[in-house]
């Protein structure tokens, strides 16, 4: 007898596993802000504001961003109870009173839900009913107000072509076996490696296909399950995308990470005569989708977009943007791999830079008001900006950031209480810890073990950091691992959790002081 749980109402959404917390950096208004600006775009306010995300899942990223920017309301809408019930859990051992979530579907939004500034879906469009999308377009043209911004992440064409066929046996193979979702895809996922393993001609002519496999098993299951048993996955082009939301009154107005905004950043030189070519937006960014191979995009769309005429009219609307070194110590050249291309940065402009921007971050209107290199203009110092923060040697911040203090603090506290709910629940838990900072108006992530060496910093100060991280990753069950093993002698153990303790604190927390994460006790 087929014992599953039925995992598949009316909208095809996977509802009997919950999803995995997570943290996503391109949903922060800061960024979207930036690319909007980039691309000649008003944004609208960075402080205070309504923003609303759909199937905001367990609420990591809203409540994150929630803690980042305290006079903004965020609002947070799933369907699943499950979700909602964590996520509202977790808004109330924060503190946050700026966030709420809604138990609903797409179409049955409250009538006076009002109009936001910033409207987020990811992980959605591409795992939804068609009927769902509609709705989701008419919650865009509804609830987002005008010059309002919208961002959607979905499975692009065509880097999706030639791996499809791995989701639709998946999804095949999951459908004949009894449990619940997280049984079915670990069965369907030995049997992908049974066929793999055995030469299946697909993954013989495929080769890029059977290394997926294997990346596949490192992945959280229930991430897995929400990946591909959904009924309705599907994967788009971006002008199947950009004409949906152009339909429902929206815009294109740029992507992230911020790269995607520079061909030239995207494609490798022997195409790039084709861009120069090329003033429509949309079929530049559908070449860049096959020049680049495109399996996943994020896109931004604007509500009646007000359009910038120039960099003065960038800077009055968007100068409370502040440019900060991504780390301290960077050097040049700056060399940044981005995929396709890599690029590297240097020459007396970015000397500059760098050196101006030591002393901590400054807004774009600043950085142009200091002397400049010989012959560079104003426009030629503002691209070399967005290129740096495009390349990762520039990062954004919605406030001042200052230069990193050389002074490690003995004792550390953590003012926001949502981080130290976080910290609580997450130290060691497998994945990125996603910490919360108003200074730059985003979260920040460090790792799982950084994490744990934070809290131990936090409630007993550093005599005998290691031994307490040490007896706190004995009883979490994780092990470190050197190629690949664990380690099972207990002395090397606490030598290399001496190191990582050691390493934390020099190079790590006066990062995180710096950002307002940690203070001195």
């Amino acid at each position: 007898m087929d014992t599953r749980t039925d995992s598949r109402p009316s909208t095809g959404y996977l509802t009997d596993v919950a999803y995995i917390p997570g943290f996503y950096p391109n949903l922060a208004p800061v960024a979207l802000r930036f690319v909007a600006a980039l691309n000649r775009v008003a944004p609208p306010p960075g402080d205070r504001f309504r923003y609303l995300e759909l199937g905001c899942g367990l609420g990591r990223s809203l409540t994150t961003l929630a803690a980042a920017r305290p006079h903004a309301e965020f609002v947070g809408v799933d369907i699943n109870p499950e979700h909602t019930a964590i996520a509202s859990r977790e808004i109330e051992a924060a503190g946050l009173g700026n966030a709420r979530v809604i138990t609903a579907g797409f179409g049955d939004l409250p009538a006076d839900l009002g109009t936001f500034e910033y409207v987020a879906l990811h992980g959605v469009f591409s795992w939804v009913a068609p009927e769902v999308r509609e709705q989701i377009l008419d919650v865009a043209r509804r609830h987002l107000a005008p010059g309002g911004l919208l961002v959607v992440s979905y499975n692009s064409m065509p880097g999706w072509a030639h791996l499809q066929p791995i989701r639709g046996i998946l999804r095949q193979y999951a459908a004949l076996r009894t449990g619940d979702s997280l049984q079915r895809i670990r069965d369907a996922l030995a049997y992908l490696v049974f066929i793999r393993d055995r030469q299946a001609k697909y993954f013989v002519d495929n080769p890029n296909a059977s290394a997926y496999v294997d990346a596949l098993l490192k992945q959280d299951v229930r991430y897995l399950a929400h990946e591909y048993l959904n009924e309705h996955w599907t994967s788009f082009y971006f002008a199947e995308v950009a004409g949906m939301f152009a339909g429902a009154g929206l815009t294109f107005a740029g992507s992230l990470p911020v790269h995607t905004n520079f061909w030239d950043l995207c494609v490798r030189p022997e195409f790039q005569e084709l861009f120069r070519t090329t003033t429509d937006r949309l079929v530049t960014e559908a070449h860049k989708d096959f020049c680049a191979n495109t399996a996943f995009r994020w896109d931004l769309y604007a509500k009646a977009p007000r359009l910038l005429a120039g960099l003065d009219e960038r800077l009055a609307v968007a100068d409370d943007i502040h440019v900060r070194l991504t780390r301290p110590g960077l050097a040049l050249p700056y060399q940044a791999n981005l995929g396709v291309v890599t690029s590297t940065l240097q020459g007396p402009v970015y000397e500059a830079l760098v050196a101006r921007l030591s002393a901590g971050s400054l807004p774009l209107s600043a950085i142009l008001a200091d002397p400049r290199p010989a012959g560079a203009s104003r426009d030629d110092i503002a691209r070399a900006i967005d290129a740096g923060v495009a390349t990762g040697l520039f990062d954004l911040s919605a406030n001042a950031v200052p230069a990193v203090s050389p002074a490690v603090p003995d004792r550390v506290t953590l003012p926001s209480r949502f981080n130290r709910a976080v910290l609580a629940s997450d130290a060691l838990g497998g994945r990125p810890v996603a910490l919360s900072s108003e200074v730059t108006g985003t979260g920040h992530s460090i790792g799982d073990l950084d994490a744990a060496i934070l809290l131990e910093l936090v409630e007993g100060g550093p005599d005998g950091l290691a031994e307490r991280v040490d007896g706190r990753l004995a009883s979490s069950g994780r092990s470190l691992l050197r190629e690949g093993k664990p380690i099972g002698d207990a002395a090397e153990r606490l030598r290399l959790v001496g190191e990582s303790c050691a390493t934390f604190r020099s190079a790590s927390l006066p990062q995180l002081v710096q950002l307002g994460i940690a203070a001195g006790a």
